[in-house]
């Protein structure tokens, strides 16, 4: 299913080897640096500068551009990663869920979008339901999309993809088969199921606009609903010290998805959570269920 570390999905997520990364990035922040800045003056040449290296790491690399900083410069190494959050990007581009994106290359597999260094508290009173129903919004937006991006991402709707062979990872194709029908009864058979971000604490960041946003939209998949980040969400209001049962979450959860236009029951969330779990064996629900 994922090349993430396993938590709160251990069972459904695997980790890829050592070594698996056929052109490594350097993890070497001054080389890293020096790279960037050349590829700045290739490929985005009327960016701010200077360059800092905020992370060197084998599968990416970020960057701050200005002083102070004003826009961040994220490099892939991973060409599947990099098109995974360009894709994000576009099917997210109204949603104010994100930082704003003002540029990609993929000649050098780059992204430019708005630096943001303001955290998302999400201890604060109402801190965490803001996150629930910021996850929300990404999982409805494909019911707000225009014709234009409607029409490219037709070949990932529940109408086609019930009818397809469940994917070569999926354990059980029949829980896999009850999932997707359960996702189009509450969405509609033309729902495109996103799901599977990269939620943690230190990835919700303060937009300027006041909105919530999410960093690090690389795993963002059009093809698996949005099951795994209910998942998250429920591991996270238990193991961040949140007082917010597993139970609240759901139902938090199933407001904030309603409200935005989904028609989930509670029987049928519950029962497409366990269908979730059969299908990717998947260890632990960590009681979002109960």
């Amino acid at each position: 299913m994922s090349t993430v570390l396993a938590g709160p999905l251990a069972g459904a997520a695997h980790v890829r080897p050592d070594g698996w990364l056929a052109t490594p990035l350097t993890t070497d922040r001054t080389q890293a640096e020096a790279q960037a800045r050349s590829l700045i003056q290739r490929q985005h040449p009327t960016v701010p500068g200077p360059v800092r290296c905020l992370t060197a790491r084998y599968r990416t690399a970020t960057f701050t551009l200005g002083a102070p900083p004003r826009q961040l410069l994220k490099r892939h190494g991973d060409e599947a990663a990099y098109l995974g959050e360009a894709l994000a990007y576009q099917l997210l581009a109204t949603e104010r869920v994100l930082p704003d994106l003002h540029s990609t290359c993929d000649a050098t597999r780059t992204l430019m979008v708005d630096f943001l260094d303001d955290p998302a508290d999400i201890d604060r009173t109402g801190g965490f339901e803001e996150l629930i129903a910021t996850v929300a919004t990404i999982h409805t937006a494909p019911a707000r999309w225009p014709q234009a991006v409607s029409d490219t991402m037709a070949p990932w709707r529940l109408a086609t993809t019930m009818g397809e062979p469940a994917p070569g990872w999926i354990r059980d194709a029949a829980a896999w088969r009850r999932l997707l029908q359960l996702t189009a009864a509450a969405h509609g058979e033309a729902h495109v199921p996103l799901g599977h971000l990269d939620l943690k604490a230190d990835h919700c960041r303060r937009r300027v606009d006041g909105h919530l946003a999410l960093i690090d939209a690389e795993t963002l998949r059009p093809d698996l609903t949005g099951l795994p980040d209910l998942i998250t969400l429920a591991y996270l209001a238990q193991t961040e010290g949140r007082n917010l049962p597993p139970r609240a979450v759901r139902q938090v959860y199933r407001r904030c998805i309603n409200d935005r236009g989904a028609q989930w029951s509670d029987a049928d969330l519950v029962t497409a959570l366990a269908a979730f779990a059969d299908a990717t064996g998947l260890r632990s629900l960590h009681g979002v269920e109960q």
